[in-house]
């Protein structure tokens, strides 16, 4: 397609976007050569009437996005997810460690474990938030014009993006306090007011899970908003869904069902290779439970349940690796681009 009659693309300026010669209402995007004439921009300006890109398109984009970048991908995946993944599995193993539940008690249960156990879980939360906050950088740049380079300036991105991450942590758990103090606080006013009219417990669901499922979609793009820059995150998540809540759910509702099919994939090959069914989650078998009339049961040993092996964390690191570099980046991809459609770049 030919540019537009009258204009003068430039020559010199690099890569990135520019005012749309074909809309100037748009960006975009100039490769340094010629303009990019399958993907607008979708408006980076912020207004009221701009819509999403077509799905197709937008799905095309995100795919896209994700993919060209896969060295920085997967460098973010390698360095992050195998931490979470092993910290998670051993805390478990060492929470059931010597435990014998029956049916009177817990055996072998010894506080001292604790420590270890909360260090572990926690150092595993921290790893899975940087390689989330630190895949959102990457994509969200990608989104705003960034090329992948040769090898080794994917390498530096990729750790960049993680550098970036690791400097968005502290603002990223302070909103997350924030969010969880709201969720305590209405969990505790719902509780007393069923507690005073026990009859609004019916209500408080019937409006409170219709209610949630809104403000998730609302607030379903905090984590891109969080490592775009300072400021109200909320507010600008939920500018996304703003006259088009339907829209975004749809959107979201399809990227979840797609991303679930990816990772269900991934997670079936990595089931069987660690032995298949629920043996796979440790040395045994399907664990069985009856119960007699007396309400008594067989001991279960958890630390025979929960006995996580070598092989099984290297298999659990290798699919979750493999799950954040085909599933996880495409949905960061996805939600930059829709996330950019309200919010300007160098706003």
């Amino acid at each position: 397609m030919p540019d537009a009659p009258g204009f003068e693309p430039p020559s010199g300026p690099p890569a990135g976007w520019y005012p749309d010669p074909y809309n100037p209402a748009q960006q975009r995007y100039w490769d340094g050569r010629a303009w990019d004439l399958t993907t607008p921009a979708f408006g980076f300006a912020p207004t009221d009437t701009d819509d999403f890109p077509d799905i197709g398109d937008w799905l095309d984009r995100s795919f896209r996005n994700a993919y060209k970048r896969w060295r920085a991908v997967t460098l973010i995946a390698l360095v992050t997810a195998p931490i979470t993944t092993a910290a998670s599995y051993i805390a478990i193993d060492r929470l059931a460690d010597g435990l014998v539940i029956t049916s009177d008690e817990v055996e072998g249960w010894s506080s001292d474990r604790l420590p270890v156990v909360i260090v572990l879980l926690v150092v595993g939360m921290l790893a899975s938030a940087i390689g989330g906050l630190g895949m959102a950088r990457l994509l969200l740049d990608t989104v705003d014009g960034d090329e992948p380079g040769s090898t080794g300036d994917e390498i530096a991105a990729g750790f960049r993006a993680l550098g970036r991450g690791l400097a968005t942590l502290p603002r990223a758990i302070g909103w997350f306090v924030v969010l969880m103090a709201a969720v305590i606080a209405a969990t505790l006013v719902a509780i007393v007011l069923i507690a005073l009219v026990p009859p609004l417990a019916i209500l408080l669901i019937l409006v409170g899970i219709p209610f949630g499922v809104w403000l998730g979609i609302k607030w379903a793009f905090v984590l891109v908003a969080i490592i775009d820059r300072p400021g109200a995150p909320f507010a600008r998540s939920s500018e996304v869904a703003r006259g088009r809540w339907w829209s975004t759910f749809g959107r979201l509702l399809l990227l979840g069902i797609i991303m679930w099919l990816i990772s269900l994939l991934i997670q079936t090959v990595g089931t069987i290779a660690t032995g298949g069914g629920f043996g796979g989650f440790g040395s045994g078998g399907t664990t069985t439970i009856e119960i007699d009339s007396d309400g008594n049961f067989d001991p279960v040993v958890l630390d025979d349940e929960l006995d996580f092996g070598w092989w099984f964390i290297v298999v659990t690191s290798i699919t979750s690796i493999v799950g954040t570099i085909l599933a996880s980046s495409v949905t960061a991809a996805a939600m930059s681009v829709l996330y950019r459609t309200r919010n300007r770049r160098d706003a």
